[in-house]
Formats: C-alpha cells, structure tokens, sequence
C-alpha cells in the first residue's frame, strides 16, 4: 500500500529538480546538454520536473480530498478557497521574476489553477477524467487547424492558454491517486488509466511531435508516463534512498522551499542585473553555476528548517 510519505518523498524530489535546473540556467550560457531545458523543438530531463511535480500534487490531491470530504462540505470548500488563493497570490507576487512579466503565469499559478480545476472536476469518476483528458488532448487539433500555436509563443510555459493542456497531468495523477486509495497502486482502475494514457500517447505522437514549449499533447502524455514511472520507483526505494528524509521535509512543504530560492537567489539576482547593467544568464562556467546550486540547494533546505524550528506546524493533511 502507497504511504502518503512516499507522495511526499516524490514531491520533494520534483521539487528539488525544478530547483536544480532553474539555478544553471541563470548563471551561465554554455550549460551542456542534459543541463538544457525548455528548448524549442527538443526535449530534455528537466522538462519533465515541472510536470512531476503537478503529477505529485494530483496525488497529493486525492488524500487532500479524501479527508476533508469526510467533514463537512463547507468546510472544504473554504480549504480549497484558501489553498488556490495562497498559490495564486504568490504566482502572482513572483510573476516578474518567475515569468518575466507581471500577472505572467509561472509554476505556483499554474499548480493554483489546477488544484482548483481538478477541485471541480473530482465530483466525477475516473472514466468520466479519462474521458476528459481524451477530449483535451483532441481538442489540441483545432489550434493545429487553424494554425494558432502562436498563442503559446513569447509566454513563460506557454502562458495561460497552455493552462489547459497541462490539466491532464495533475489531473491523472488525482485519478491514480484516488484509485490508491481505495485499493492499492496496482489496481485494475490504475492498470487501465495507464494503458489509456499510453494509447494516448502512441495517437496523439502519430500526429504531433514532442514540444514542450507549446504543451503538444504527446509531451504531457509523455510527461504522464514518465511521472507515474518515476513514482513507481520510489515507491520501491523509499526506505533505501539516504536522503528521502530530507526529501519527505521538502516534500511537504514544496512551495515554501520554492520561496526561499526566490527570496534568497533569484530576487537579489535580478536587482544585482538591473543595476550592473548585465543580463541573464550570467557568464559563469557551466561547472561553477552547478556547484553553486547545489550549495544554494543545501542552503535552502536548511533555511527551511530554520523556518520550521522558528514556526512549528503541526500536520494537516
């Protein structure tokens, strides 16, 4: 049976990879290959850190729901209110940072606007989700038609309209973690969700290429693939990798420690630009800007910690 610690174990670690590829690419301009992402036309690993982490919230999704639906509705409702309200808030607070443009749509306002969708959409069973994440993908053909991919383009993630092609993924993850739920990771419902989103893939691959940069429907059915393979790995090695500790504390708090790169890297790196008339990426080697981030990593982790010690919160999930 799936613990909810090895959501949390997941999370953190898609975390920490979003974290571990967005510092590179703002120190230096010669990063190599498997350091790249977000490059037209191609794929890279860390294009799919980002959707881990939407696939790790679907999860965290399904028990966030499972226990406030025990109480009563208006109370959850208010619980789910104020949770797309915070994320909301801080995409929008960090929109000139995160997304080069205020009211810009960034990662934390991309997670608030799928938790609150899925909220919406968890009222109905998995087939009726499947079907839905079917009827997504499909609907990509229309752009293809009339030729209107340039909505994506000059947009952070593709901006808002990328939005909707990016539901799938935290969306498939609530379904999958529902069916953990009930039963257990390898149940029949899961076995089936998966084998659709396969098929899903092979069809919509036939038709449109991988591209990232304007969220193709076979990336995010790749993405999917990839997420819930990962998950499955950690689910067997949870208890053998030397830091899932450290990755479950991050786990459960993903957007704080999202924060403090912000706070503590990516803010004063934009002032020190601004006002040394110098621009982004820096010029630092490929192999300084890594080690730097892995120290700026180890830094945050730590100042979480510190944040937790000063303001103890007791677990709501």
């Amino acid at each position: 049976m799936v613990r909810y610690k090895t959501i949390d174990v997941f999370r953190g670690l898609a975390i920490l990879g979003m974290v571990f590829f967005t510092i590179p690419l703002r120190l230096s301009r010669n990063l190599p290959d498997i350091l790249q992402h977000n490059v037209w036309g191609t794929i890279h690993l860390g294009d799919f850190v980002l959707p881990m982490f939407l696939f790790a919230s679907g999860l965290s999704l399904a028990f966030f729901i499972e226990k406030y639906n025990k109480e009563k509705k208006k109370r959850f409702r208010k619980k789910a209110i104020s949770r797309f309200a915070t994320l909301a808030l801080i995409g929008i607070s960090l929109s000139v940072f995160s997304a080069y443009g205020f009211l810009e749509m960034d990662e934390v306002m991309l997670s608030a606007l799928l938790f609150i969708a899925c909220v919406l959409l968890s009222r109905f069973n998995w087939k009726i989700n499947i079907l839905i994440i079917f009827l997504i993908n499909l609907s990509y053909f229309v752009i293809i038609f009339y030729d209107f991919e340039n909505i994506f383009i000059g947009h952070y993630l593709g901006g808002y309209p990328a939005a909707l092609f990016y539901l799938p993924i935290m969306l498939s993850g609530l379904v999958i973690g529902r069916g953990i739920i009930k039963n257990h990771l390898w149940c029949k419902n899961n076995k089936i969700i998966i084998t659709m989103i396969f098929l899903f893939f092979i069809l919509f691959y036939t038709f449109i290429p991988l591209n990232k940069m304007t969220a193709t429907p076979s990336f995010i059915m790749l993405s999917i693939l990839f997420s819930f393979f990962v998950f499955i790995i950690v689910e067997l090695f949870t208890s053998k990798i030397l830091i899932s500790k450290k990755l479950m504390f991050i786990g459960k708090k993903p957007i704080i420690y999202w924060l403090l790169m912000y706070i503590i890297f990516i803010i004063p790196l934009w002032f020190y630009v601004e006002f040394s008339n110098q621009s982004i990426p820096l010029n630092l080697h490929w192999s300084i800007s890594l080690l730097f981030s892995l120290s700026l990593i180890i830094i945050f982790y730590y100042s979480l910690k510190f944040i937790e010690h000063l303001y103890p919160v007791k677990n709501t999930k």
